[in-house]
């Protein structure tokens, strides 16, 4: 049973390069269409047949690369070749990602070579005015106080592990192989028994933070259509804060409870483990469909009427195409330009303070863990 249940995680981690490498694969495809890779074009330039051209060889650079390592994981899997599975599996995750940003870069440089020989220049910056922020029906990114819900989640493990203590065994597996064998184990101790409730106060920090930063995010809208397409972005980030919420909770809810039973011997750990890995890797795929399904900014809510003419070219605040730096723009984040969700203003002071508190928070909870488990 406990192999069985290695062999189900080992398959839900093969399939993270599939999910990787299709998102990348059609990124392109589901961005604005003021924008081709990083690049500020026309909205009609979507049909010019350059472009057209690129994206396509996009696409099929992708799904190739993806297909193979999938297959040489599966193949590996199937022989019992764990180790050169789980390495496979972190290198197919990162390929398809290190060879997309790789072509969007290089893409980019064409596509900017296209919009000089095109004549394509804004003659002047259109500025958008947020449509619709004050009507009462407009969507729009759901409250932050909906994350008091990961109140009574946290409070479930809290009573699972008060209650559970009494008969926890004097040894507790912390760690297995791949063929499900305990490898390392813990002392019982009250600080052991609170790393479970300890992970979903950091896992319901991150999600809450990442749903902060939705809500300080500047507004995604295209200058041609500013009424759709501010509707439409907030219909983008009402969905995607909804997702983030919901998964959030359900993530949160399993691994600290299953963790927590796993060490009170109700549930094996190599159930926990398999269990935790599928949800997490369902939570992705949701994710994956959900962006596929909106487009970046809400890009494929509406079928918009595409403008001849470009009116706003901030091509020289995205550095490569991925970073923007803008020190005249008072945003501390708003929406990605080469992939989906949002990123930062790497010009802002405030923001390198954000990402500093983050990283320090990440690697006190690292050692915090570390300190709780090491009571062997």
């Amino acid at each position: 049973m406990e192999s069985a249940d290695m062999q189900l995680v080992m398959f839900a981690l093969i399939a993270t390069i599939p999910l990787v490498g299709a998102m990348m694969a059609i990124t392109p495809l589901l961005q604005p269409n003021g924008q081709a890779f990083s690049v500020s074009v026309p909205e009609v330039a979507q049909s010019d047949p350059g472009i057209r051209v690129l994206k396509h060889r996009f696409v099929t650079i992708i799904a190739a690369l993806t297909a193979i390592l999938t297959l040489v994981a599966v193949v590996f899997c199937l022989m019992g070749s764990m180790k050169a599975v789980m390495a496979l599996v972190v290198a197919g995750s990162l390929a398809p990602l290190v060879a997309g940003y790789g072509l969007i870069v290089r893409y980019r440089r064409r596509v900017q070579a296209i919009k000089r020989e095109r004549g394509w220049r804004a003659e002047a910056q259109q500025r958008v005015a947020e449509i619709g922020e004050g009507a009462e029906d407009a969507p729009r990114a759901i409250s932050l106080a909906w994350n008091w819900l990961y109140a009574p989640v946290i409070l479930l493990t809290v009573g699972v592990a008060i209650a559970g203590y009494p008969v926890m065994p004097a040894q507790i597996p912390v760690h297995v192989d791949f063929s499900g064998a305990v490898t390392d184990v813990a002392a019982k101790s009250p600080a052991v028994a609170a790393f479970p409730i300890a992970l979903e106060l950091f896992l319901a920090g991150c999600f809450v933070f990442s749903h902060w930063t939705v809500l300080r995010s500047k507004k995604g809208t295209e200058p041609g259509n500013p009424a759709s397409s501010a509707w439409a972005y907030g219909m983008f980030a009402h969905a995607q804060t909804v997702f983030l919420l919901v998964g959030g909770l359900v993530i949160t809810a399993v691994c600290g409870l299953l963790i927590e039973l796993s060490m009170i011997g109700v549930l094996p750990i190599t159930g926990a483990v398999a269990a935790i890995v599928v949800v997490a890797m369902l939570i992705a795929a949701g994710d994956a469909i959900l962006n596929a399904v909106y487009g970046q900014s809400g890009s494929r809510v509406f079928r918009m009427q595409r403008s001849a003419a470009l009116l706003v070219d901030d091509d020289a605040y995205w550095k490569l195409g991925l970073f923007y730096y803008n020190p005249g723009d008072a945003s501390l984040f708003l929406p990605q330009r080469s992939g989906f969700g949002w990123t930062v203003n790497w010009a802002r002071p405030a923001v390198w303070a954000v990402m500093a508190g983050f990283v320090v928070a990440t690697a006190l909870f690292v050692v915090l863990c570390m300190a709780m488990v090491d009571q062997s």
